[in-house]
């Protein structure tokens, strides 16, 4: 196998930019906030793939030579860290904690379509503060993405999110906007100490 190394720099993303095409065919690992997805359908179309949260890696397809077009979107502010590959090693690495993390993912994206509509807010809320702020218990505190997003995710209307959220809010469980803060290196899958100008080593822990 070749070497993966590149020389990009990390990426921050503002909510609802999209990153830019010339950067999806890179090695990428969320370090911070929520990306959706979308993958080219049979008619040409982009369709919904998956929601990615922090840990979980961007372009592990060019590591066996998948061809496609992906449209990669912050649904909340994100940002992302370049990995390099060096050997065979942390390529099977890095491919083995992305089957996990993909097979995780997809069983929270049905969790967040099943259930009532309050029900599956509250699974969203969660899932979107664990990731970025940990466990904090009591009152939901986290980013919220646009009511669109939120609908899409949890398959429901957005009259039907905003009254729920109006909802959790009077009930005092939905705290207000926290200013966003990187996880913790220490939480990532294979974190590793690195500069915002160095790509992360696949595989290095601290």
């Amino acid at each position: 196998m070749d070497n993966f190394v590149t020389d990009r720099t990390s990426r921050q993303l503002a909510q609802n930019e999209e990153l830019p095409q010339a950067d999806i065919h890179g090695l990428w690992q969320l370090e911070s906030g929520a990306l959706r997805i979308d993958s080219t359908a049979a008619d040409g179309s982009f369709e919904f793939a998956h929601l990615a949260l922090p840990g979980d890696y961007l372009g592990v397809e060019n590591l066996v030579g998948m061809q496609g077009s992906l449209a990669v979107r912050a649904i909340t502010p994100a940002r992302l860290v370049p990995v390099m590959v060096l050997d065979e090693e942390q390529r099977i690495r890095v491919l083995t904690e992305a089957f996990i993390q993909g097979h995780r993912r997809c069983r929270e994206l049905l969790g967040l379509r099943n259930g009532e509509a309050a029900v599956r807010i509250k699974r969203l809320l969660h899932l979107l503060a664990h990731s970025e702020h940990g466990d904090l218990g009591g009152r939901i505190a986290c980013t919220l993405p646009s009511l669109k997003d939120m609908a899409f995710l949890a398959s429901l209307t957005p009259e039907s999110v905003c009254r729920v959220l109006s909802s959790l809010r009077q009930a005092d469980q939905l705290q207000p906007r926290m200013r966003r803060t990187r996880v913790r290196r220490s939480t990532l899958p294979m974190a590793a100490q690195h500069t915002q100008h160095s790509p992360r080593p696949a595989g290095l822990h601290k």
